[in-house]
């Protein structure tokens, strides 16, 4: 089984569907020892069992060889599919089939297809001669070589980016390129980071009106790390709002903490008021404000709940929960 088919109707697969699917997305460690700090918070979220995991690749000075070795160990851990990034930037056409290949060789059926950032420095990036500077261009490459190698074209999923934080200008760029990009055969699509969820609304519904029929599932961060939202906000120029940064200066730790989860919560909450198929966490590699959101969502059903009850569950999870951070 493919991701697309966990977004399937009930109608189409036959298979009752969860009414919400999450999903984690990892990082390949730096450190290469399986019995690294890395490694374990990579093994406590596979073993949460999410629906699926998907790895990065080839950032910040890692390889295509470290995501594979994340790719291997999660399929193998969790038994559940592992959707794999590939980037355009850097690479010719035939260096992304060969990528592809690999990828295939080791079982992997599920890709997630993105143009990538241009080199650090560089101001107006333009691609190579044979490079994509498209991720709908490396759809289609997928496809080609899921036909050539696998012999059908079906054979694997392939999800892109979506970005409903900016401007109206932005959300236009943003629809037409998922019009583009479904045209060429991708399956979903996972969003960036965002902090409304008006604003995913609006994508979900302006895409839609152009004729995008794919599922677009929400990734989000959990609130606890604020630092991180602000450097993420230097990275993407997509502001953090003022509530979450108040909340980052509570002084005392479990309060910040309670306080941040349940604004991750309430987030989720509005989200799943507003029809996402899924949730698709930012983890990176910290297992913990993951673990106790999915618990939380767990011990509701996955399902919708008004505020004083999801404001009741969080107090009743803080004060049940003993883990240690590892």
């Amino acid at each position: 089984m493919t991701i697309k088919n966990l977004y399937l109707p009930t109608a189409i697969t036959g298979v009752p569907a969860q009414k919400l699917r999450v999903s984690f997305e990892l990082y390949p460690p730096r450190n290469p020892d399986p019995a690294s700090q890395a490694w374990a918070g990579i093994d406590r979220l596979l073993d949460a069992r999410p629906d699926y995991v998907s790895v990065t690749f080839g950032t910040s000075g890692m390889t295509s060889t470290s995501s594979q070795s994340v790719l291997v160990h999660a399929m193998k851990r969790s038994g559940r599919p592992a959707l794999a990034h590939l980037t355009c930037v850097g690479r010719n056409q035939s260096q992304l089939a060969g990528l592809v290949r690999d990828m295939m060789d080791l079982g992997v059926r599920d890709f997630l297809a993105l143009r990538g950032d241009p080199p650090k420095g560089v101001a107006h990036w333009e691609p190579e001669t044979g490079e994509f500077s498209r991720a709908f261009q490396l759809v289609g490459l997928i496809r080609e070589v899921a036909a050539d190698y696998l012999g059908d074209p079906q054979a694997v999923s392939i999800s892109v980016a979506a970005y409903p934080a900016g401007t109206v200008q932005t959300r236009t760029d943003a629809v037409a390129a998922l019009v583009e990009k479904q045209a060429a055969g991708a399956d979903f699509a996972i969003t960036q980071v965002f902090y409304e969820a008006k604003d995913y609304a609006d994508l979900v519904h302006s895409a839609s009106y152009q004729g995008v029929t794919m599922p677009i599932v929400p990734g989000i961060i959990p609130f606890t790390d604020v630092s991180r939202l602000n450097r993420l906000e230097g990275l993407t120029g997509v502001p953090v709002p003022k509530r979450l940064r108040e909340i980052g200066e509570i002084p005392d730790p479990a309060e910040r903490i309670l306080e941040s989860l349940g604004a991750t919560l309430d987030f989720v909450n509005d989200l799943i008021a507003v029809g996402a198929p899924g949730i698709h966490f930012y983890t990176f590699n910290r297992p913990r404000p993951v673990l106790d959101l999915v618990e939380h969502l767990r011990s509701r059903g996955f399902s919708h709940v008004d505020k004083a009850d999801s404001s009741d569950l969080l107090g009743l999870m803080s004060a049940a929960m003993h883990r240690f951070s590892p």
